[in-house]
């Protein structure tokens, strides 16, 4: 039986941490926080200069490293949020410009992040509050940037 701790009804993105084969403890869970899709646009508009992902320009935003990451290899992947998330706590995080949610620990996004980023996404997106540092895909290419403005 699946352990549905948030409410998709509220938050229909929550079906990837509500699944039975998501990595998140039930107490792990308990450390992402979401924001409805009013919430949320309304937080992507604070850190975001652009609606969404494919309208960044480059004067928005600087890639710093760009890496492919497998699905398959779990833990190795993992290596890059660890070395990219070093030193930082909360993450604000968006599938797109209407589903977010804090995360309280870095580690419980590291430990599931293939539960947060899926390879057919296009809009999700990493924000690390006060370092103005994303971390966004497209398949299984992702990219580790600096915002500009």
């Amino acid at each position: 039986m699946t352990d549905m701790i948030f409410d998709e009804a509220l938050y229909p993105i929550a079906w990837r941490l509500n699944s039975e084969d998501c990595h998140l403890s039930r107490d792990e869970k308990r450390k992402i926080v979401f924001f409805n899709g009013g919430e949320s646009e309304k937080l992507w508009d604070l850190v975001f200069p652009f609606d969404m992902l494919m309208n960044i320009k480059p004067s928005q935003c600087r890639i710093i490293e760009k890496m492919e990451l497998d699905f398959d290899e779990k833990e190795e992947s993992a290596i890059f949020f660890r070395e990219k998330l070093r030193g930082v706590s909360d993450i604000l995080f968006f599938w797109g410009r209407r589903a977010a949610a804090i995360v309280i620990s870095s580690d419980v996004f590291i430990k599931a992040w293939d539960d947060f980023f899926y390879p057919s996404d296009e809009s999700s997106v990493i924000y690390v509050p006060n370092a103005k540092n994303i971390i966004f895909s497209y398949e299984e290419m992702f990219f580790y940037a600096e915002m500009l403005k």
